[in-house]
């Protein structure tokens, strides 16, 4: 029996594992028919895979598409601006030209005007003068007999050579020299030394008389026209002494009344209280620099401070940074180039100045500047 099954089995064994296969078989057959297989992937899969690649390329262009018409367009509103403020910024230009000239034109307007009215003046004073020439050769021939009659008659012309000096009493700040006899020492005035005296006559005013005769105009008009800070005129009283010297007032007595008259106020109202704010600054601005030259004229640094101008206004704008280089090259450039016209070694004494000043931590911009013309040998650019 075991004979029997050990032979059956070893015909038949192999059937069962071939008929196994041959399932295996045909289900691979029904499950993978018609589909091709590449690599690990199918070609159904590659081509989705492809699709959408396709379409994620095509969204990418469109987005970058936007993103330049959007650069283009800020591109476009950038250089609008820029236009926009170079246009405000010629206006304001144009605006600051066109009001300095309307001022100069209008001092100039003003001194016209004067200048005829004195003229004008002069010629009714001439033609009183030609008036009175005949009256006095006529007189001795209508009274020849009594000379005693005619004695008075020297008395009425010795009255009105009075009038005659009143009469060109021209209220003008203009005149063509000392048409009126010898000019008078304008230098009798408190507060008017040789220069202010140079300067005036250098402007047509010679006489008493006419500095008596200004106006509030005429004052603002002199003060902008000679090296003269606002408000002196008033504050001396240029006015009230001229008045007294040309009726005839010594200036001693002037001195005197006026020096008795600050002794009769209080000693608490000294005079630097009445000093203005603008004469204030210049002092402390000539104490800075006589700190570095004792002899320092006063003219010299009273023309810096007008050349600073505004820049004096501010504390920044006031000082001369050392320590920053492109300070030292603004410096070089706008002042020892343009104002000192120094063409080599701007550089060098700008530094030069900054080394004399090193002790001073905060170094005061009309003291370099003062330094600086003055090492350059050009302090005569400034009156010096």
């Amino acid at each position: 029996m075991l004979n029997n099954l050990l032979s059956y089995t070893a015909c038949f064994g192999w059937l069962i594992p071939f008929l196994f296969g041959l399932l295996g078989l045909l289900l691979g057959w029904l499950l993978f028919r018609g589909k091709k297989q590449v690599g690990d992937l199918s070609v159904e899969g590659e081509g989705a895979l492809r699709a959408e690649a396709d379409s994620l390329r095509a969204r990418v262009q469109e987005l970058e598409g936007r993103v330049s018409t959007r650069d283009g367009e800020v591109s476009d509103l950038k250089g609008k601006l820029a236009a926009a403020a170079a246009g405000a910024a010629a206006v304001g230009t144009a605006a600051v030209a066109t009001a300095a000239p309307a001022k100069e034109d209008d001092d100039e307007t003003y001194a016209l005007e004067w200048r005829n009215r004195y003229l004008a003046a002069r010629v009714k004073y001439l033609e009183g003068r030609i008036a009175e020439a005949p009256k006095k050769k006529a007189a001795p021939k209508k009274k020849a007999a009594p000379k005693v009659k005619a004695a008075p008659k020297p008395k009425a012309k010795a009255k009105a050579k009075p009038k005659a000096k009143a009469a060109p009493k021209p209220k003008v700040l203009y005149t063509d020299g000392p048409t009126d006899g010898a000019p008078d020492d304008l230098k009798l005035i408190k507060g008017i030394g040789p220069k202010f005296e140079k300067d005036l006559n250098g402007k047509g005013v010679y006489y008493f008389r006419q500095i008596a005769a200004w106006k509030a105009a005429d004052v603002k008009m002199v003060e902008g026209v000679i090296d003269s800070f606002p408000g002196r005129i008033g504050r001396d009283e240029w006015i009230k002494q001229a008045k007294g010297l040309a009726k005839g007032a010594k200036p001693r007595a002037m001195k005197t009344a006026s020096a008795a008259g600050k002794k009769k106020t209080a000693p608490k109202s000294a005079s630097k209280p009445k000093m203005s704010e603008a004469e204030a600054k210049f002092e402390k601005y000539f104490t800075n620099v006589k700190k570095y030259d004792s002899r320092a004229k006063r003219d010299v640094v009273q023309n810096i401070v007008k050349y600073c101008g505004i820049a004096l206004r501010t504390r920044d704008g006031s000082l001369v940074a050392c320590s920053d280089p492109s300070e030292v090259e603004t410096v070089a450039k706008g002042f020892a180039t343009k104002k000192l016209g120094l063409k080599t070694g701007q550089v060098e004494l700008v530094q030069d100045v900054c080394a004399t000043m090193k002790p001073d931590r905060f170094k005061n911009r009309v003291t370099f500047y003062y330094l600086a013309a003055k090492k350059a040998g050009k302090l005569d650019i400034f009156g010096g």
